[in-house]
């Protein structure tokens, strides 16, 4: 009994409680069926509002209806556009207007444009988000770049977001749609800019002040130092520009968050704000309406991101309680600032970013105060001794043992908040961080503090913000270095186990533009070519990460960026102890700078010569078939590259590289064994590649290949199919198949694709 006067007694601090779980009911039941239920289901909470005339029951209703309406609403003008797709070629050329309201991550695109006109004719609704493709040539890009709030016209093909094609890649189709697209524009010519959106003027001025903002905060300091990097992430929530070791250490510490412009942000320069007009005698009233605004311009500079603008209501709506001398409380600040996020974008409700602000803030309210009871003894002195009789020093003792234990009150409630959703969604749960954040968040503080003080200063004498800016280094210095300690602490996170069982896997990723790359899951990791730099970070590096995989040995099978143009960053990501290379006197500018990085990573190389082998583990070696060393001249780089087979376990797998016609006769007039049951092959851009007697030479039974659309050598022609079709081969053409996985059973070798529009393959023995 006394129970269920407690529940109702937190109920009944929070009067909004059945509207938000109306709307939550209303915005999974849109997600699910769309408007399909939504008039009968609205008629049904009429008739029972009315029936019942209880506050509790209307408000869950309301709440219900209105959320199904207006998230059913978004989903079906989403779902209005897919089906306007050609159903043979499931795309869709036309011209549209609209108006950008997302301008990417480095002001550079992909672009996010709200569509404000389409061609009568389509009779598709407007406000609905498409994304502008990067991937297109340069002449067909925006010059200059396009800002936020830009009304641009653009004529293009529409297709839908692609499916995630590579394993533990970064499913942008899921991401897209919670942004409320589901489709990509790809520009047939540069897009025309016709003017600016005026409502969205403010925050298109505060997105420009974020450029000169980023240079001052740092100024005095190396761009693309550590110190630098973590002040930009901190106050404007810029990342790294690459995964490194800082971003690792402070994921493993429990504290990445600082990486990411959120609530925590938002709170900490509103409370900065406030200090300074607190300290300055402003009344209550100016105090916190210019606490408010501060804190909206901040996550208007910052880019308006969910959880900047979520922190921004939620904290307007907990502190105007005070403006009408009302006290407010921070579960009924939550559930109106939920509510009407929730009514403004149903989305939200499914992203991490949502889930972790509501739920660490709801953990907060309803378990700090009983940890608080908890911890109170480690804040407490014995009864029977006066405070009088404390000495100062007693005094001060006491002090830091009270903050000490409201701290840990504050950082346990939000850990038990943050934790199930951390290993949820990211499969990692830091039990440090209950002990690490306390710290770290206080440094971070002091550095919001300090880049805001340089910010100041600058404008007054450049020295004295330069001085502040050293200054502010030193702290993020030591901010790192605290991460990197807590981080490195026996039991300070805990990984969620892969699915898949460590080693004895070789994948080969589908890589863009006719790239390629693979990584053999066998020893000590071998990485396989890796495509180029922005291939290597989005595509290839997620893979290796999500497995655990660190691969002890590179190899470069040509000196082509779209195969090797990333190397050099592997040197750095893997410290690898040695790399195949095709030959040292090659031209291409990516290859000559992993070979001076090599040598000062100390990475041995190794320039093959024909059939030699290199032992793996046992069972398993790599044999030389084609070896560019001994070839006189420079050749094109497609034809100057490895080839190479792997023996694993009694099944020999061929890797071609982008070999053509020139190679494949080599290796046929060399009168070497050439049979393998499987070829990964890229395709020649200058000359042809897979001819019949090459096939017949080798007799494979599945062939996992390239196809791209330009230049025409790159592509998978009709011929060649009825060649390999004649020869009683399997095809994965890695458009339709995206990356495939090869693992090895008893007697069995499986090749499985990434996409389900192709089968996988279960070669016997």
């Amino acid at each position: 009994m006394a129970s269920h006067r407690s529940i109702f007694r937190v109920f009944s601090r929070c009067p909004l409680w059945s509207l938000v779980l109306g709307v939550l009911a209303g915005v999974l039941l849109a997600d699910q069926w769309g408007l399909t239920w939504w008039l009968p289901l609205a008629s049904a909470a009429c008739l029972i509002s009315l029936a019942v005339r209880k506050t509790t029951p209307v408000l869950m209703l309301t709440g219900l209806a209105l959320a199904y309406g207006l998230h059913g609403w978004t989903i079906e003008n989403q779902q209005k556009w897919l089906t306007a797709l050609d159903p043979t070629y499931h795309s869709l050329h036309l011209k549209i207007e609209g108006v950008v309201v997302d301008a990417g991550p480095r002001g550079m695109g992909p672009y996010l444009i709200k569509v404000t006109e389409t061609p009568p004719e389509l009779q598709l609704p407007n406000r609905v988000r498409v994304q502008l493709s990067n991937d297109v040539p340069f002449s067909q890009r925006p010059d200059p770049p396009l800002q936020y709030g830009d009304v641009i016209q653009v004529a293009g093909k529409l297709t839908p977001v692609p499916k995630l094609r590579n394993p533990y890649g970064f499913d942008s189709r899921t991401w897209l749609h919670r942004q409320g697209t589901n489709l990509i524009m790809h520009p047939s010519q540069a897009p025309e800019l016709l003017g600016v959106s005026w409502p969205r003027v403010p925050v298109r001025t505060m997105s420009r002040w974020n450029t000169v903002l980023r240079e001052k905060m740092t100024a005095g300091l190396a761009a693309d130092s550590q110190e630098a990097q973590l002040i930009r992430a901190v106050v404007l929530g810029e990342r790294p520009p690459k995964p490194s070791a800082m971003l690792e250490d402070f994921r493993n510490s429990g504290t990445l968050h600082v990486f990411a412009v959120s609530g925590l942000h938002v709170g900490m320069v509103g409370t900065i704000i406030g200090l300074v007009l607190w300290f300055l005698r402003v009344p209550r009233w100016a105090l916190i309406t210019f606490t408010i605004l501060g804190m909206a311009m901040y996550a208007g500079v910052t880019g308006l991101r969910p959880p900047s603008v979520r922190a921004v209501l939620m904290a307007t709506v907990f502190l105007s309680g005070f403006l009408i001398q009302r006290r407010p409380t921070l579960i009924n600040s939550l559930a109106a600032s939920a509510v009407v996020v929730l009514l403004w974008d149903g989305h939200q409700l499914f992203t991490p970013g949502f889930q972790l602000s509501y739920g660490v803030l709801l953990a907060l309210a309803m378990l700090a105060g009983i940890w608080a009871r908890v911890l109170r003894p480690m804040g407490e002195i014995d009864p029977f001794m006066p405070h009088l009789l404390l000495s100062p020093w007693q005094e001060r003792i006491l002090n830091g043992r009270k903050w000490l234990k409201n701290s840990l009150s504050i950082s346990l409630a939000a850990w038990m908040g943050s934790a199930p959703l951390m290993w949820l969604h990211f499969g990692i749960v830091t039990p440090i961080a209950v002990i690490a954040g306390i710290p770290l968040m206080l440094m971070v503080f002091f550095i919001l503090a300090l880049a805001m003080l340089g910010l100041a200063a600058g404008v007054l004498w450049q020295p004295a913000a330069v001085t502040i800016n050293h200054a502010n280094a030193a702290i993020a210095k030591a901010t790192y270095s605290t991460a990197r300690v807590f981080a490195e602490l026996p039991g300070s996170h805990w990984l969620r186990p892969t699915d898949t069982e460590s080693g004895n896997r070789i994948i080969v990723f589908d890589i863009p533009q006719g790239g390629g790359a693979s990584i053999i899951d066998l020893g000590g990791g071998i990485l396989l070519d890796c495509g180029r730099q922005d291939h290597l970070y989005r595509h290839v590096l997620p893979t290796l990460n999500a497995l655990r995989v660190s691969p002890d040995s590179l190899i470069i099978s040509h000196a082509e960026a779209g195969h090797s143009g990333g190397m050099s960053h592997c040197l750095s990501n893997f410290h690898p102890k040695q790399a195949l290379i095709p030959r040292t006197d090659l031209r291409s500018p990516s290859y000559r700078e992993f070979l001076t990085q090599a040598e000062a990573e100390h990475c041995r190389l190794v320039i093959p010569r024909l059939g030699q082998k290199f032992q793996i583990e046992p069972g398993a070696y790599l044999e030389t078939l084609h070896a560019p060393a001994e070839l006189d001249g420079y050749g094109l780089a497609d034809d100057t590259g490895l080839v190479l087979r792997l023996h694993w376990h009694g099944w020999r797998i061929l890797f071609t590289g982008d070999a053509g016609y020139t190679t494949e006769r080599r290796m046929l007039d060399s009168g070497m064994d050439l049979s393998a049951d499987v070829i990964v092959m890229g395709r020649n851009s200058g000359d042809f590649t897979g001819s019949y007697e090459f096939y017949q030479a080798v007799s494979p039974q599945a062939i996992v290949t390239t196809n791209y659309h330009f230049p025409s050598q790159e592509r998978v022609t009709q011929s060649w199919l009825k060649t390999v079709e004649k020869l009683n081969i399997t095809v994965f053409d890695q458009q339709q198949s995206g990356a495939v996985t090869m693992t090895l059973d008893i007697g069995s070798l499986t090749l499985k694709p990434m996409l389900p529009e192709s089968q996988p393959l279960t070669l016997r023995r």
